[in-house]
């Protein structure tokens, strides 16, 4: 694990039982067993890490449940997973998650904020293909579809952030019956609301898709990334895709060098997205 990567996973570990104000950057590199110069190389501020910390679990969310999705066998297996994994990573998180709820607002950056943006839209986009490949029969339909299914995650989560010391969650029984509620609905309404042009109005061209963002990208991971291996894996990638002619084999051969550290997952994923585009 490099430098930078202990620094933020053990200041996640501290917000989330500390708080992110009463957690100060000596405690963090304290725990860290290195020197306040050595955390300054690093990350300029507390705030620049506080930001690292929200991109970096949003990433790993978003590729994780892309990744979950696509290994389902069938339409109803992908919803499924989508609700199981989405909640799995909730329950993983769930007091650093609690924590930069109530405290994250004053850390947002313009940047930030436009990502976490596309990252929505992502996940959306993902919730309309699945649910057009489970209910062709009910196109007209997916939009509204959609914000039920963000409307299931966004209110369960909410009751797991309140309750789950509480009430243990079984999650196959949770990803079970809202699989069943969405085919109910789906199966049962009958007037549609939200309209393609609607959601036409919100859509932008995917600007994380893009070679030159995953170049950069690539620059953020290889701060992440001791292992030559992987660092050289993460090279040869970028080398391919700046080619005239991108050999697919070996861009596959590199993500799944990758692929055995999960702090790769988001450059993985836009890489897979952007051989899509290209072949």
């Amino acid at each position: 694990m490099s430098k930078k990567q202990l620094i933020l996973e053990t200041a996640a570990q501290l917000f989330a039982a500390k708080g992110i104000d009463a957690t100060s950057v000596q405690q963090i590199t304290d725990a860290c067993g290195i020197s306040k110069g050595a955390f300054y190389l690093s990350f300029k501020s507390k705030d620049e890490l506080i930001i690292a910390i929200i991109d970096y679990f949003v990433k790993d969310v978003a590729s994780r449940i892309d990744q979950s999705v696509n290994e389902g066998q069938n339409p109803e297996q992908k919803l499924y997973n989508y609700y199981y994994y989405t909640f799995s990573i909730v329950q993983e998180h769930i007091i650093l998650a609690s924590v930069f709820f109530k405290e994250h607002t004053q850390f947002m950056s313009e940047e930030l904020i436009q990502k976490m943006a596309h990252y929505d839209r992502m996940m959306n986009k993902l919730i309309e293909n699945i649910l057009l490949e489970l209910y062709p029969q009910s196109a007209q339909h997916v939009y509204d579809l959609a914000i039920i299914v963000r409307g299931f995650i966004s209110g369960y989560a909410e009751h797991m952030f309140q309750k789950a010391s509480d009430y243990p969650y079984d999650l196959q029984a949770l990803a079970k019956t809202l699989v069943e509620k969405t085919t109910i609905i789906a199966m049962h309404t009958k007037t549609p609301f939200i309209t393609k042009e609607m959601v036409a109005l919100h859509t932008t061209a995917d600007p994380l898709v893009t070679l030159e963002n995953i170049l950069q990208e690539a620059g953020i991971l290889r701060s992440y990334l001791d292992d030559e291996l992987l660092q050289d894996s993460v090279t040869i990638i970028t080398e391919q895709l700046q080619s005239p002619h991108p050999r697919v084999a070996i861009l596959q051969g590199m993500i799944a060098n990758l692929q055995a550290d999960p702090v790769c997952n988001w450059f993985c994923y836009l890489v897979r997205k952007y051989i899509k585009k290209i072949v």
